[in-house]
């Protein structure tokens, strides 16, 4: 897709001018521009043409062919260190085998070490000073640069979980991954989807169907990330179409320094607006490339807070830059060029090189470009209190703080501003305070529409905060349509308030007689069914949504659960089957092939798939009161007994332990 409000107006004559170059580079843009300089216009109109959706990623090998002195500095900086195999060089943890991470809800134990040069991870339990549950998990890859974290990620047959232990490595702690405390330890079944490894890697290869599964993973945020896909530009070098750069630009590569300021901030906006992202229809996280704007592709909201100056969260520069007099002052000033990101980062004589590379005089002598005479007065502070802090403007007027959404990091705040904060003890993530909560701020749209703010709520009450006022909100930004025109976020709606029946009359209404494409919204509609006892039509939905997804797992889960339901074993076998061929971890699938085994009689073979459930998640009540059924049906009297008492212990105050407990008395 070609950068917004640009492309709209370039008629059909210019589409020969695209065949010559994308198909057969008969031409390269050099020999375009010097044959008619009206084609130069429009190639300048148009916008750099490695955007356009034919246009393939090579991947860095392929620019390190002809940039080996970039690629070697790039990769020793943040983005080119951000993913990389688990390994000692890669890492920089520090584990101490006699401190082990604690989880004081769930009991659990994680303990990363080293072994024959791999990182493994074992969650263990100690009852009595006895150690009563263990697993081992191997780490693949690590995300960060460790400037501030390196986090964890397991790849099993190429679906990416996160691991449950992070190493914030700018005090030196073993802690967990921000969103796994507090009681939301997701142990290792928290998916890496598109959103996430998108920003902390390059692309990798998806596979279709699926949330969280690759075909391949590459390493570290490359080249292409900011200079768009490459394919026609190695295809041009190849052919000898060299462009001489200090005269005109190179159209078949995007060079961010040639954008106008404002797309320069919306490609780094791109990684650096994180929040809750609203994708615009049709739109995956893939499709954003540099020369357009954001919102193209997705608006990102964050939460607002009254006195929330000094809150902000991890990736939320932009905004704190757009705040600051220095950008607010420079955007139309004759005699300043506009303040942007590249100004102190990637700048042209520090371009691709490592932030803590960078001399600091790089950084200052920005500041210092405009506030000198006759602009304005230099720095009145105190020269005592400037030597402290290395006469360091960065130090006083982008204070290093805490941040909402990250615990044990700290970082500059780029809102650039006179202040005293630097004075105070850096702040951690609980110590920031705030007022009352006022809403959703879109960051990278200053009016969003109203359906696109709807969702921002629904996905924020799902993904971050439970609180129903966030759905009331959501139901008031939906209203603004006729319902016919927004059913499926209604029915995102009422899933999320659990009121089946109303999802079930906006089926009936709407779409009973319509293939719904969303797999998501069949999904939603087929556990309204369930929950209704309606199998046949739950069937009908999950089905469609297996279709539609067919390696999203959960959704192959519900389907069998349904078929088992109306006793169709075989077919729920296969889906059973077909889960644990991609991912021997998941629980559910060996419990519901046990439960089958079980019904049929079949009590050993279903003792190894309760057990096999159990040695991935010790407290899965239902895998624990099938293996207690199974112990009864081989009338294993004195062991039923025996096990029904654990269980009351294990999760006290259960109706069926209770009723179990009073049959086997």
């Amino acid at each position: 897709m070609f950068r917004k409000k640009n492309y709209i107006p370039i008629v059909y004559a210019v589409l020969s001018i695209l065949v010559i170059i994308y198909v057969t580079l008969t031409y390269s843009t050099k020999e375009l521009i010097r044959k008619d300089p009206v084609d130069e216009k429009l190639v300048y109109k148009l916008g750099f043409l490695n955007l356009h959706d034919s246009v393939k990623y090579v991947g860095i090998d392929a620019c390190k062919e002809c940039h080996l002195d970039m690629w070697q500095v790039y990769m020793r900086s943040g983005m080119g260190q951000s993913w990389g195999f688990a390994s000692k060089e890669k890492s920089a943890s520090v584990f101490n085998p006699h401190q082990a991470l604690h989880d004081s809800k769930s009991a659990f134990y994680y303990q990363p070490y080293w072994k024959n040069g791999m990182m493994l991870v074992k969650e263990f339990r100690i009852e009595n000073k006895d150690t009563n549950y263990q697993r081992t998990e191997i780490v693949d890859f690590i995300v960060g640069s460790g400037q501030h974290t390196n986090s964890h990620i397991q790849s099993i047959n190429g679906y990416l979980f996160q691991v449950p232990f992070t190493y914030y490595t700018q005090i030196n702690l073993l802690d967990f991954p921000p969103g796994f405390e507090g009681g939301n330890n997701a142990r290792f079944s928290r998916p890496i989807g598109h959103e996430c490894i998108t920003c902390h890697n390059s692309y990798p290869d998806p596979v279709q169907g699926s949330l969280n599964k690759y075909k391949t993973i590459p390493l570290g945020i490359n080249c292409e990330r900011c200079h768009g896909p490459g394919e026609l530009h190695v295809n041009a070098m190849k052919a000898g179409q060299v462009v001489n750069t200090d005269i005109q630009a190179d159209f078949t590569i995007v060079n961010p320094k040639r954008l106008p300021n404002e797309l320069q901030f919306e490609l780094c906006s791109r990684c650096h607006t994180q929040g809750n992202a609203v994708l615009k229809n049709g739109k995956d996280f893939y499709d954003f490339k540099p020369g357009m704007y954001l919102t193209e592709v997705m608006d990102v909201f964050r939460e607002k807070y009254e006195n929330d100056e000094d809150a902000f969260w991890m990736e939320t520069h932009p905004e704190r830059l757009k705040k600051s007099k220095c950008f607010i002052a420079t955007q139309n000033h004759p005699d300043f060029k506009p303040l942007t990101c590249t100004n102190c980062h990637f700048t042209s004589s520090m371009r691709h090189i490592s932030y803590k590379e960078t001399p600091i005089d790089t950084f200052r002598n920005q500041c210092l470009s405009c506030h000198n005479p006759p602009y304005q007065a230099a720095c009145k502070e105190n020269k005592v209190i400037r030597n402290k802090q290395n006469d360091n403007c960065i130090t006083c007027h982008m204070v290093k703080t805490g941040v909402f959404d990250i615990p044990h990091v700290r970082i500059s705040d780029h809102f650039i501003r006179i202040t005293d904060k630097w004075k105070e003890p850096i702040k951690s993530t609980n110590e920031i305070e705030t007022g009352a909560f006022l809403g959703l701020k879109c960051m990278n749209n200053e009016h969003p529409d109203y359906l696109t703010t709807g969702r921002a709520y629904l996905y924020h009450f799902e993904k971050f905060n439970p609180d129903p006022a966030l759905l009331d909100s959501a139901s008031f930004y939906l209203s603004k349509y006729q319902e016919k025109e927004v059913v499926e976020w209604w029915i995102y709606y009422y899933f999320l308030r659990s009121d089946y029946r109303k999802i079930v009359a906006l089926e009936d209404k709407y779409l009973s007689n319509k293939m719904t494409e969303n797999p998501v919204l069949n999904y939603q509609i087929g556990q309204a069914y369930h929950y209704l006892n309606l199998n046949i039509k739950a069937i009908k939905y999950f089905s469609l949504a297996v279709e539609q997804q067919a390696y999203n797992l959960d959704y192959r889960n519900k389907l069998g659960s349904e078929l088992i339901i109306q006793k169709k074993y075989a077919e729920a076998q296969r889906e059973f089957d077909f889960i644990i061929s991609e991912n021997p971890k998941i629980p559910s699938a060996f419990n519901n092939l046990g439960f089958l085994e079980l019904i049929s009689n079949n009590y050993s073979t279903a003792e190894k798939h309760f057990n096999a459930a159990l040695r991935i998640d010790p407290d899965y009540f239902n895998a624990h009161l099938n293996l207690l059924k199974l112990y009864m049906g081989r009338s294993e009297n004195l062991r039923a007994k025996r096990y029904a008492k654990f269980l009351e212990s294990k999760f006290p105050g259960n109706a069926q332990l209770v009723e179990i407990n009073r049959m086997l008395k």
